[in-house]
């Protein structure tokens, strides 16, 4: 009888450790590429210059959303409302970011410009869908590392902040 208990045991532990793995490899899998001179590349998503790209799975789903690891930025900027004028893109914004890109060369600034775009990647900051337009720089994995740069950021950018990120993308087919 303990033979059989540990058995179930065993196999009970077994799925658990396999579920755990294929999380993990999820996560890895769906992480970020923070270099803006090396963006990853998608067959189903064409990143904008603007944009913080990520993996994507090789094979998606319509109507389903793919969100990044969770990652750490410092939000330079928020903006009740966007002006859209280049379509996807507001150039105000876009000119903001391409400052704040030159500040940071080594680490991707992006943008949520909130424009009509149905090929559009979404943000959540701190658990929560963003409905403001924002420029960020992505600031690391750790709140250490994001704090360390957000003392960077303060010099140039008195009101920026630090939040936990994700990025998701999904392709909508009606």
């Amino acid at each position: 009888m303990k033979k059989q208990i540990c058995g179930k045991s065993l196999t009970v532990a077994f799925a658990a450790a396999t579920l755990a793995l294929v999380s993990i490899n999820a996560q890895a899998q769906l992480k970020v590429c923070p270099d803006p001179s090396s963006p990853c590349k998608s067959q189903h998503k064409t990143f904008e210059k603007y944009e913080l790209s990520f993996i994507l799975p090789k094979t998606i789903k319509p109507n389903v959303a793919y969100q990044s690891a969770p990652f750490y930025a410092v939000i330079f900027k928020f903006w009740a409302e966007s002006d859209c004028d280049q379509g996807e893109y507001s150039s105000a914004t876009e000119r903001f970011r391409l400052q704040a890109q030159k500040l940071f060369p080594d680490r991707k600034v992006f943008a949520s410009h909130q424009c009509p775009d149905m090929g559009a990647l979404g943000y959540t900051v701190n658990g929560k869908p963003e409905i403001r337009a924002f420029v960020a720089v992505y600031a690391g994995e750790t709140q250490a590392e994001a704090d360390q740069l957000l003392v960077k950021a303060k010099e140039k950018y008195q009101g920026a902040k630090t939040a936990k990120m994700r990025v998701s993308f999904e392709r909508i087919e009606q």
